[in-house]
């Protein structure tokens, strides 16, 4: 199969598993905002916020390193995966027992035995990595599919459950712990066939991944802190039930570019474009390509929210949220210009510009909180969301001219480039849903269902016009159109 056509097949499969997993994630939203509490939600949030910084160790930056380089032996696989399940079973001891002193600096008693129980999916997660990796270098994204869509299922299911035995944030951590479990189960089932780690460890042979893997673990946690800092900036200021409030909104902004658009071009971009990282011209076609295709769904959706996010909070979570749906407003803005650089860290990642990521996430992680902490001070979580946006609208042409540029020769113009039509799509299909907010007041559900058939009608008529490139690209994902050329 060529590289075109196996990507098309790869990117169906991811799109039917992120689709599936949306509505699912948006399902589960609605369900447990019903049946628990906004505190449920900002305790689980700021447990999160530092089991997120902790779980990225277990992967010690190797698995892009597996992508990056060509395919290792399987010495080097066994060395590897033990690395990791040893890393994971030692991080899970110091969660634990950093779970107590977490409780006592938010004053939060429930957060101990929360804690106790997330430190157990560090070890379940790392003994399927490897293999979940493995299968995405070789584009083997339908049995990715497969095992992604029945762990999410469960982990709703289980969460369900939990929470209708008023379970409160148990619920959303069985949910966390059940959906782990069965990804790793299926992974070994299915995945790990000739790649089953034997009782050797060579770590000669790991070295060149380690060494990579050394900086992309610094660039983890560096963006890992500063993506958290404002949760924990704003926990210590106004406590679990008003945090609720504020990343609810914000998870489900996160949730539209990182778990559901950007994933299907990204994870599928990163191994093309490793195969690819040696030829700059091809590239760079490639990743604009990719930023094209991310892009022109993202601002879209993005564009629709913030005109709708009223509307959103009232079906989605009910009457308790009203407060969320300024929140949801400014993260819309918020998300909407920081999808744009996320394809940034396929290109870095898959030519190996792990030390330039570092570093730029490091300047981030000293810039970043001293602001977000004047923001909480001054306003509270209100000052918190509009310093998110303020940072993300400053940092827009620094991205490019310190990552973009030197990782694949791109000018600003042809950047600018491929988010243009999208914009411009955009802010003529959103006025309709405009004008029906201001002139008929026909409820949520039917300003939702008319102002996205009229908007979605609208920007796909543009995008014809305007955005041939992605319009076509959609055809052809969706299996209506075959393009004869072979280049990406």
């Amino acid at each position: 199969m060529s590289l075109r056509k196996a990507t098309f097949s790869a990117s169906r499969w991811t799109t039917a598993s992120t689709v599936f997993r949306m509505l699912l994630q948006i399902a589960q939203t609605a369900v447990l905002a019903r049946l628990l509490a906004p505190a449920d939600f900002g305790l689980m949030a700021i447990a999160m916020a530092a089991f997120a910084i902790v779980r990225m160790f277990i992967d010690l930056g190797i698995s892009n390193a597996l992508i990056h380089f060509p395919k290792p032996a399987v010495t080097t696989l066994s060395t590897l995966f033990w690395l990791n399940l040893g890393a994971a079973s030692i991080l899970m001891l110091v969660f634990a027992a950093l779970a107590w002193p977490l409780a006592a600096i938010y004053e939060q008693p429930q957060l101990a035995p929360v804690g106790l129980l997330l430190s157990l999916v560090l070890p379940i997660s790392a003994a399927g990595l490897q293999f979940r990796v493995m299968a995405e270098k070789e584009l083997h994204f339908s049995t990715l599919a497969v095992i992604e869509v029945i762990a999410a299922l469960c982990g709703f299911l289980a969460a369900l459950v939990v929470a209708l035995l008023d379970g409160g944030v148990y619920a959303l951590v069985a949910g966390t712990l059940t959906t782990t479990a069965i990804s790793s189960g299926m992974a070994w089932y299915l995945l790990s066939l000739g790649l089953r780690p034997a009782l050797t460890f060579r770590l000669a042979e790991a070295r060149p991944y380690l060494h990579y893997g050394m900086y992309r673990l610094g660039d983890m946690l560096c963006n890992t802190l500063h993506g958290q800092a404002d949760v924990l900036i704003g926990g210590a200021f106004v406590g679990a039930s008003a945090m609720g409030i504020y990343t609810v909104p914000r998870d489900q902004s996160l949730l539209l570019a990182n778990s559901i658009v950007n994933p299907v071009v990204t994870r599928i971009g990163l191994p093309v474009m490793a195969r690819v990282q040696d030829d700059l011209p091809r590239l760079k076609e490639i990743f604009l390509k990719t930023l094209r295709m991310t892009s022109s769904i993202n601002i879209p959706a993005y564009a629709l929210i913030a005109v709708w996010a009223d509307d959103f909070v009232a079906i989605l979570l009910g009457s308790q949220w009203q407060a969320a749906g300024h929140f949801l407003r400014v993260f819309a803005v918020w998300g909407l210009i920081r999808s744009v650089g996320n394809p940034v860290g396929s290109l870095l990642y898959a030519t190996g510009h792990v030390r330039r990521a570092f570093w730029w996430n490091l300047v981030l992680l000293l810039l970043l909180p001293p602001i977000l902490y004047v923001g909480a001070s001054l306003d509270g979580i209100h000052g918190l969301a509009w310093a998110m946006l303020c940072i993300q609208l400053a940092i827009f042409y620094p991205l490019f001219y310190v990552q973009v540029r030197p990782a694949c020769g791109a000018a600003f113009g042809e950047y600018l480039g491929q988010l243009l039509p999208a914009l411009v799509g955009s802010a003529v299909a959103i006025l309709p849903s405009i004008a029906l907010l201001m002139l008929w007041n026909a409820g949520p559900w039917l300003h939702v269902i008319l102002g996205g058939i009229m908007s979605g009608a609208i920007y796909l008529a543009m995008s014809y016009w305007l955005n041939r490139q992605w319009f076509d690209a959609m055809l052809e994902l969706a299996g209506l159109a075959n393009t004869p050329q072979e280049r990406l």
